[in-house]
């Protein structure tokens, strides 16, 4: 056993100085980051697996008790949401003999394996999981447009896995809340299609279609739904179709009577995105706001447009 050295021996590095005041405070680090080392080394990762031929996994499923069918494996694809719902349906059904750093190789397997045997259309939970996070990496980029085209890759993957009786967000995001939450993707999508609209026009024809998909597959998600609308007639201002756009606020009011946020969108188009401003037409519409307002943030939001509105053209 090697000899412990003192606080307060010279160092053995031979610098002359007190251990304390030279490598102490290095060989701690060291044994963190060996201890880090050796907790990361305890488990299988995706790389790891991916480096294997596809022969290769499914001789080793084999080997540790899971037999490997690509037919069955597809149809119960069709069925799961995850890698790793397949995964513990293996250890359920069969005797799996994987043990230690081995224990995570059918879940790991299956997501492999899903990604390299299934349609392009099917993604597993943890492929869109990647795609999302990818997406963000674009965003911290500042590249809009890599991220909507990533995440749309995802959405279609959605659609894909919705159902007829899905008329929620609720209904499908259960299955994916371990990846990542499925309202907060469907906002950011929404909001990164107007960014990238706004280096390229096409986003916002994109923008207008992933909307109208939304608000046919999640009927029940009247709040989202009312922010989708207005997206799609922001997008149609951008594209310079405004009559689209009124007509879009028109039919939203007709079937949102109470949501002062047409009122305010319609407006904005007057007051805000117009190249000439209307002021008297963006006014009446802050006001018809202002009249069925309750919630006490947005009547100051109102007001205050009102008052930026009076001060443009008074």
């Amino acid at each position: 056993m090697a000899k412990k050295i003192g606080r307060n021996e010279l160092c053995p590095c031979g610098s002359g100085k007190k251990y304390k005041k030279c490598c102490l405070g290095k060989d701690e680090q060291l044994k963190v980051k060996l201890s880090i080392l050796n907790y990361v080394n305890r488990f299988l990762t995706y790389e790891e697996v991916n480096e294997m031929s596809t022969g290769k996994i499914i001789s080793k499923l084999e080997a540790i008790g899971i037999p490997f069918n690509q037919d069955i494996f597809l149809k119960d694809i069709e069925n799961s949401y995850s890698a790793e719902e397949l995964s513990e349906n293996w250890f359920n059904q069969y005797t799996v003999t994987a043990t230690g750093k081995d224990e995570d190789f059918p879940w790991l397997a299956a997501w492999i394996l899903w990604e390299r045997l299934a349609p392009g259309n099917k993604l597993s939970m943890e492929h869109m999981g990647n795609l999302i996070d990818k997406g963000y990496d674009s965003l911290a980029k500042n590249n809009s447009m890599v991220a909507c085209d990533t995440w749309l890759v995802v959405w279609d993957a959605i659609k894909e896995r919705n159902k007829p009786t899905f008329k929620s967000l609720e209904d499908l995001d259960k299955h994916y809340r371990g990846s990542f939450f499925l309202r907060n993707f469907c906002q950011d999508l929404e909001m990164e299609l107007h960014n990238a609209g706004l280096e390229d026009c096409t986003y916002f024809e994109k923008r207008i279609t992933y909307c109208r998909e939304f608000c046919d597959y999640f009927l029940e998600e009247r709040e989202m739904i009312h922010s989708m609308r207005c997206a799609i007639a922001k997008s149609y201002v951008k594209l310079d179709q405004y009559q689209k756009a009124e007509s879009e606020f028109e039919r939203l009011i007709q079937e949102y009577p109470s949501n002062p946020w047409g009122y305010i969108h319609w407006g904005d188009i007057f007051f805000l995105e117009k190249d000439r401003p209307d002021y008297n037409r963006a006014h009446e519409l802050y006001k018809k706001a202002l009249a069925i307002a309750e919630d006490k943030t947005d009547i100051e939001i109102i007001k205050e447009r009102i008052e930026d509105v009076k001060e443009e053209y008074e």
